[in-house]
């Protein structure tokens, strides 16, 4: 079932012929467990400032507009992303993950010209998880779907292993050898948690969040922000009724600032990871600084609460 896009066709045509064999696919029953689910998203590869190319997650439903793992309402269904695909605007579709489903991610273990999984450990971990498998857009890794729940967060040491807050990209390109169906494997997921987790990473009741009162350094929103209808909506990238995108941009930098209790660096990411990125305006040289950095800036001059302190 292997799948790569024809170097023989061009621009539009490519993603054309690309999206047509994924809904063939698709409409064959691949992956049917998912295909209802409204957890579906595109994805572009693009470079970051640090030169490295990553896969960022897009809204089906608006054209270049983020995904977040942290904000349901930027996912869209699997037609949407279909449809998306399409446009000739992305590199491919994925999925967020969200329990009950792990996401197990080998990196470098295949090799697409041979078909062959060149990581002896990688193979024996396949084997001992024996759900859906498939090949990784590049042809050089494996990600594998189960059904199960992770013992702790998510881990990234010799292994990926998540449960939430991820999002896959989804090829359809099937290993051979591995079932067609996403199994229930609990009693192999905390096997190899056991192995590749780090210390202390499996204490289900850790505070790694850093809320308030919890005495550790904040690490994403704490969750009563989840409460807050503008934080929400700014984050999914809906500036309906602001002036212009630099105000909606101002006003969820002044709600980050807000809920990290002035944690600079994660406001920072957090909005990267928002849907008001825009990559020609969010990172665009302003003197020695940023525009997003200059919009911190003016936020915490210019705001008038104290921020919430965590």
């Amino acid at each position: 079932m292997t799948l790569f896009m024809n170097p023989e066709h061009t621009g539009h045509e490519r993603f054309l012929s690309y999206a047509a064999t994924l809904k063939e696919r698709f409409a064959s029953g691949v992956l049917s467990e998912l295909q209802h689910l409204p957890q579906w998203v595109v994805w572009r590869a693009e470079i970051d400032r640090q030169g490295k190319q990553k896969k960022v997650p897009y809204t089906p439903r608006d054209r270049l507009a983020r995904a977040s793992v942290k904000t349901p309402d930027s996912w869209g269904s699997l037609d949407q992303a279909l449809t998306a695909l399409q446009s000739g605007t992305y590199s491919g579709i994925g999925f967020m993950i969200t329990p009950p489903v792990a996401f197990l991610d080998l990196d470098h273990s295949y090799d697409k010209t041979t078909g062959t999984i060149t990581d002896p450990q990688a193979a024996k971990i396949v084997q001992e998880i024996n759900s859906y498998t498939e090949v990784s857009p590049s042809g050089k890794g494996l990600h594998v779907l189960a059904y199960g729940k992770l013992p702790g967060k998510g881990i990234h040491t010799a292994i990926e292993l998540y449960g939430q807050d991820r999002f896959t990209t989804i090829t359809t390109n099937h290993r051979e050898g591995t079932p067609l169906t996403i199994e229930h494997r609990q009693a192999a997921i905390d096997a190899l948690y056991r192995r590749f987790a780090p210390p202390g990473a499996s204490r289900e009741d850790q505070n790694t969040r850093g809320w308030v009162g919890s005495g550790a350094a904040l690490t994403e929103l704490p969750p009563e922000a989840g409460n807050d209808p503008v934080l929400q909506k700014l984050l999914a990238g809906d500036s309906a009724g602001y002036p212009s995108l630099s105000n909606a941009d101002f006003v969820l930098v002044l709600k980050l600032l807000h809920w990290t209790g002035d944690n600079v660096d994660l406001t920072r990411k957090l909005f990267l990871e928002s849907g008001l990125y825009r990559e020609e305006k969010t990172e665009r040289k302003t003197g020695a600084t940023t525009y997003l950095d200059m919009t911190i800036n003016n936020a915490r001059k210019k705001r008038r609460n104290p921020p919430q302190r965590r």
